[in-house]
């Protein structure tokens, strides 16, 4: 993933024009959580909301990447005003949500640099950095937060089942299950 990251960075450095700012448009989710279709509808979605708050493209460029497309715009404006254009479509609803829309060039600027809080983390809302570090959340229930704000996007749950394996994170969901015998037949759970 890191090489990966190096070749976004040296095709963003390649198509970087003076007096510009470059976005990388990238999925927030773990490679593997959506399939190549709904990768590419996400992405769609997420750009067709971003262009019209970023304005003057001046160059764009997509590439295959594990975790879905990523896309470089080259912009003709200034990195703040780019980045409180990116701000806004990140925040808007569930599409900007499972996006990240990222100034690179001339000099990343973050949320932070404009006074913003940090994205919320996909399963708890913590701060996402923070719980990435810390390896908080298992990978299956990340997988499954981002599919289901899938969902939600696009009203189409079709081929996002949650895996297996993240159905049931712990390995005994119900580590004391009443015995059928003590369980009172005549309680409703309606």
């Amino acid at each position: 993933m890191l090489a990966w990251r190096e070749l976004l960075d040296a095709r963003a450095l390649a198509l970087h024009r003076p007096d510009c700012t470059t976005v990388m448009v990238s999925p927030r989710s773990p490679a593997g959580t959506f399939p190549p279709a709904a990768a590419r509808r996400l992405h769609d979605a997420a750009l067709s909301r971003l262009l019209p708050a970023l304005g003057g493209q001046v160059a764009r460029a997509t590439y295959p990447a594990p975790t879905g497309p990523v896309t470089l715009l080259v912009i003709a404006a200034g990195a703040r005003r780019v980045k409180l254009g990116c701000l806004e479509t990140e925040e808007r609803d569930a599409v900007g949500e499972l996006t990240d829309a990222d100034v690179v060039l001339p000099a990343p600027l973050g949320r932070g640099d404009l006074g913003r809080p940090p994205r919320p983390c996909l399963v708890c809302g913590e701060p996402a950095k923070r719980c990435i570090v810390l390896r908080r959340h298992p990978r299956e229930l990340v997988v499954l937060a981002a599919r289901r704000l899938y969902a939600r996007a696009f009203h189409d749950p079709s081929g996002l089942a949650p895996p297996a394996d993240a159905r049931h994170p712990h390995p005994h969901p119900h580590p004391h299950p009443t015995p059928p015998h003590h369980r009172d037949p005549h309680r409703s759970f309606a």
